[in-house]
């Protein structure tokens, strides 16, 4: 990739981390995508990178942060580190571990993931999984939406065949997109 496509995923990576910090403050996501599944330095570099405009960055106490960090939900690692496997090989291998665990706490919201992300649209998600974790994005080839897609990888790798996102009762396009067996062609 040339450095203007580089420049371009970059600041795309940049408002996704920022979306996710932006819909964990305002509740779209439990306060565990707070922490972005990293330690606290982790995030406070990462912010510092991304966000240099923020300035200098309070870091909470260890017992708050660690009080954050036990929020953990059930299967949170285990989707992170299929994202991280998944990470594209040529691209920055850093800012691919961060839009992994930015997915990955995105992935627990009610919305669409790339909602839940703070992008403009399902397009602007798929640039980013294409440059940054492209193994993953040259599946889906059925075009299945991202939460639904991920789970299902996930749900194939842990033996659990029937395993949806955490929050996809709540949306509502739930029917158009997780039918019913009874609704499924045959």
């Amino acid at each position: 990739m040339d450095d203007f496509q580089q420049q371009c995923a970059f600041r795309l990576l940049t408002r996704a981390v920022l979306g996710v910090l932006r819909n964990a403050q305002d509740g779209e996501l439990p306060l565990y995508a707070w922490t972005l599944g990293l330690p606290q330095q982790a995030v406070l570099e990462l912010l510092a990178t991304c966000a240099p405009e923020l300035g200098h960055m309070e870091a909470l106490t260890d017992v708050q942060y660690q009080q954050l960090l036990s929020l953990q939900p059930p299967l949170h690692t285990a989707l992170l580190d299929m994202l991280l496997a998944n990470r594209s090989a040529a691209e920055n291998a850093q800012h691919s571990s961060w839009l992994a665990h930015v997915v990955a706490v995105a992935s627990l919201g009610s919305r669409h993931l790339w909602e839940d992300m703070g992008l403009s649209g399902r397009h602007e998600l798929n640039q980013l999984l294409q440059y940054y974790l492209y193994p993953l994005y040259a599946r889906n080839q059925a075009d299945i939406k991202w939460k639904r897609f991920l789970y299902a990888e996930l749900g194939e790798q842990l033996g659990l065949p029937q395993l949806k996102p955490p929050q996809c009762g709540r949306c509502q396009e739930h029917a158009a997109c997780l039918p019913t067996l009874a609704e499924q062609p045959t």
